[in-house]
């Protein structure tokens, strides 16, 4: 068999991405019979939970001109409340999302945003959407689980203070997974 370059080559870096997967993930641990293993990493929480319920079945959003939010109010963002009716069987993904061009009231001011199902905030909390008084473009994205029954979704945004916060052509998307 001839070696070639690129066996060569292929070799050397299957062998580098060993030795730097090593580097990067933690020092070896020995076992007592001399072999080398790495130790357990640490599981990571996601910061928007898998919305991967299956199949896509529906998918809509809402698009507003802008929505002003007074200075240290909580608000529902315009046009994100659906009433759903969760399926007859188990449960569906729910993803939203909100994006605009938006600015906080001032300088060191934080806008962030809340997703609510029945009323009740969400386990993802609340996410930051932007901040200080300059325009910029801002999304966020929250995912939930729908039983059985009628449900009420709905996003809102908390302007943290100083001035108001202004959301321009802020959309919003769901889409339904089963």
């Amino acid at each position: 068999m001839i070696t070639t370059l690129r066996t060569i080559t292929a070799a050397g870096a299957a062998a580098l991405a060993l030795v730097g997967g090593a580097a990067l993930t933690g020092s070896a641990a020995t076992a007592d019979d001399g072999a080398h293993r790495m130790p357990a990493r640490p599981t990571e929480r996601a910061l928007v939970s898998s919305c991967t319920g299956g199949t896509s079945v529906a998918m809509f959003s809402r698009s507003m001109d802008f929505q002003s939010v007074t200075a240290g109010a909580t608000v529902d963002v315009e046009g994100s409340q659906w009433q759903v009716r969760g399926p007859k069987k188990g449960s569906d993904a729910v993803l939203v999302t909100l994006t605009s061009m938006a600015s906080s009231g001032g300088a060191g001011e934080l806008t962030s945003v809340a997703f609510y199902k029945d009323g009740v905030g969400t386990s993802e909390g609340t996410k930051y959407y932007t901040y200080n008084g300059i325009l910029d473009e801002a999304s966020v994205s929250f995912c939930t689980r729908i039983p059985k029954g009628q449900h009420t979704l709905t996003l809102k945004v908390i302007d943290g203070g100083g001035g108001a916060a202004t959301l321009y052509f802020p959309t919003v998307t769901y889409q339904r997974f089963s």
